[in-house]
């Protein structure tokens, strides 16, 4: 019974998602369904979550209920439900629900996936699926900046998944073993397959310097997709950068080192990105990414600190228990605003919130609860991991200077939140002509359930249920008692609030307004896809082309690269023959409308499908990643899996 309910979380969804896809093209029934499906989910994930000792097998994948893996299964179902929940309303007046609605199911089933795996190898495929599945989200719009972002998100996926692969690999090799609660620092794994592994995985958790997909695509996603995408998705980045750094490299002070240096650059550097945005989802996105900045910083710490790295262990559970709650609420109230003024320009939501007092307190909560701010589960995280940075800096004296900037980045989270709640909230509109609406009974109950796990998080004997249950997974022990309220835990929270109420002052007031307006004063050279990694491969191309004319008079160099060149042509359409399938089902059902317009000639191609088919015929990039993934799943499917089943 325990193995079929560890199947069932993963196969459900993905059962029921070409029945809902067919049930939302015939009828409105589509996302009444999803809340449903997605219910039976959470059930299954507490029954699951009651059972810690749980594992199972799916087409030869391992999975597993013990600690860490049932929690956040847990919370993630809860998270997918409640945005389905709220999907009712948000989706009323959108297009394209049959599509959503089968994607929706599908992460969600490569979310659990991932989650539950017991294994590196079964992490991997379902953190493939995850990213080919989302991408889906990201494009959902169909307009310009929708395709622009979904393809920096594929592009930037499909590399992390090729470098991890690669780091699985070579760590298969040298460890003899995949199996999670098997990897240890005891197998000695080079640290140049950690610095594959933690590449890989950051991809998708949104750490620099792969952050550049995450302010793009979280603005163009539909609202309860942007919720997902910043409090569950990049989680699953965060997951495999846990392994990778905690049980194969835990007290070596050079790897902890390196993870602190890019959790401080990652929390400072979407602090600031929120600081200048005039966006509103997008202030929201690289809050996400500061936030796993913070994240990263206490499991550096807990590297750094080995067999002593209790609290930092424990602060890394809480810190990602709290961050995904409170952008479940602070992305459902973005929805709102969207449904109301089908914009999120700062300047043309002023004022939006003003006469709404319980929306207002549930907004400040969520921004008070990623601030830090005592009294909530964000304070307690951050408590647990400032003091881990504290005990850290006795071994590595770059943690002193790390342990200041970490407090900064809490008062610019702090600003950041601020701003927001004062456009929202307190300054007035441009015009009093709007009519505000109430929300719908579902979209109410669906805010109320968000804000719920975040009441109780700020609760230190939850917080430490909490904490227990996931802490085994990072290989730590119990952690000793922190007095939260005590003067030194205090002194920190009043250093974040008096740099976010000056940084509000004298930063965001004089800097970001002019003439009482927001204003973008970010350079254009600050956009590092565009300035640097754009550049960059165009620079490799050019580079490798001079190479391959310089030698190509040489007989046996070019017939050499002739070979070369033949055999990755066969591999590409052998990949390419994989897709066409689909693709044509996709044309048929999916994609392209079944009735016919007037005058008896049919409607034109849905824009996905010419997309497609259009950027297919000149090699785009974006076609070719998809292919090269689809076909590296394949490859994986005959080497990994048939022979284990």
């Amino acid at each position: 019974m325990d193995a079929f309910v560890l199947q069932a979380l993963v196969i459900l969804p993905v059962l029921a998602a070409p029945v809902l896809f067919f049930a939302a093209k015939k009828t409105r029934a589509g996302f009444p369904l999803l809340s449903l499906v997605t219910f039976f989910e959470l059930s299954l994930a507490v029954i699951a979550f009651a059972d810690a000792d749980a594992s199972a097998h799916v087409l030869g994948l391992s999975l597993a209920s013990a600690g860490f893996h049932s929690l956040y299964a847990l919370l993630s179902a809860f998270a997918f439900f409640v945005s389905a929940l709220f999907s009712v309303e948000y989706f009323a007046h959108y297009k394209n629900h049959a599509r959503f609605i089968f994607f929706y199911l599908l992460t969600l089933s490569a979310t659990e996936g991932v989650f539950l795996s017991a294994d590196l190898m079964t992490t991997f495929i379902f953190f493939e699926l995850v990213s080919f599945c989302s991408f889906f989200w990201v494009l959902h719009d169909e307009k310009p900046a929708a395709v622009s972002a979904a393809k920096t998100y594929l592009a930037v996926a499909v590399f992390g998944g090729m470098v991890l692969l690669l780091g699985l690999l070579f760590l298969n090799n040298i460890a003899g073993t995949l199996v999670i609660s098997e990897l240890s620092p005891s197998l000695g794994v080079p640290f140049v397959i950690g610095a594959l592994l933690l590449l890989g995985f950051s991809a998708k958790a949104g750490l620099f310097p792969l952050h550049i997909w995450l302010p793009k695509a979280h603005p163009v996603a539909p609202a309860p997709a942007s919720a997902l995408l910043s409090g569950v998705l990049t989680k699953v980045g965060v997951y495999g950068i846990v392994i990778t750094s905690v049980r194969l490299f835990s007290g070596n002070l050079a790897f902890g080192t390196m993870l602190l240096c890019l959790g401080v650059v990652t929390l400072l550097l979407g602090a600031v990105l929120a600081l200048l945005s005039v966006d509103l989802k997008r202030t929201l996105a690289c809050s996400s990414m500061s936030q796993i900045g913070f994240i990263t910083t206490g499991i550096a710490a807990s590297v750094i600190l080995g067999d002593e790295g209790a609290l930092a262990s424990a602060g890394v559970v809480l810190y990602m228990f709290n961050h995904t709650v409170m952008k479940l609420i602070l992305f459902s109230l973005s929805g709102v605003v969207h449904m109301e003024l089908h914009r999120l320009d700062l300047n043309g939501i002023r004022g939006w919130g003003r006469g709404r007092p319980v929306l207002a307190v549930l907004f400040a909560w969520g921004g008070l609860g990623l601030a830090g701010f005592p009294l909530t589960g964000g304070y307690l995280a951050k408590t647990l991991i400032h003091e881990a940075i504290v005990e850290a800096s006795a071994s590595v004296p770059l943690a002193h200077a790390a342990e200041y900037l970490f407090l900064f980045g809490g008062g610019c989270t702090l600003a950041y939140m601020i701003k927001l709640f004062v456009v929202l909230f307190i300054e007035k509109p441009k015009s009093d002509s709007r009519k505000k609406r109430r929300t719908s009974a579902l979209t109410s109950l669906a805010l109320a359930l968000a804000t719920l796990p975040s009441a109780v998080t700020g609760i230190p004997a939850v917080s430490r249920l909490i904490a227990g249950r996931g802490m085994a997974f990072a290989g730590a022990g119990e952690w000793k008692d922190v007095d939260f309220f005590g003067l030194e835990s205090l002194s920190g929270a009043l250093v974040t609030v008096t740099v976010g109420i000056a940084l509000y002052f004298l930063f965001v007031r004089t800097v970001t307004r002019r003439g009482g307006e927001y204003v973008n004063v970010l350079p254009a050279w600050a956009d590092l896809e565009a300035s640097v990694y754009v550049p960059l491969i165009k620079a490799v191309t050019f580079v490798g082309g001079a190479v391959m004319r310089l030698f190509g008079e040489n007989v046996v160099t070019r017939r050499l690269c002739s070979a070369v060149r033949r055999a990755g042509e066969l591999v590409c359409h052998a990949a390419s023959d994989i897709i066409d399938l689909p693709v044509y089902i996709m044309r048929r059902t999916v994609f392209t409308p079944s009735s016919s317009a007037p005058g008896g000639e049919r409607k034109r191609r849905h824009p996905i499908v010419d997309y497609i088919y259009r950027e297919r015929a000149t090699d785009n990039f974006s076609y070719s990643l998809i292919v090269t993934a689809v076909g590296v799943c394949v490859i994986l499917l005959f080497l990994f899996i048939i022979p284990r089943m």
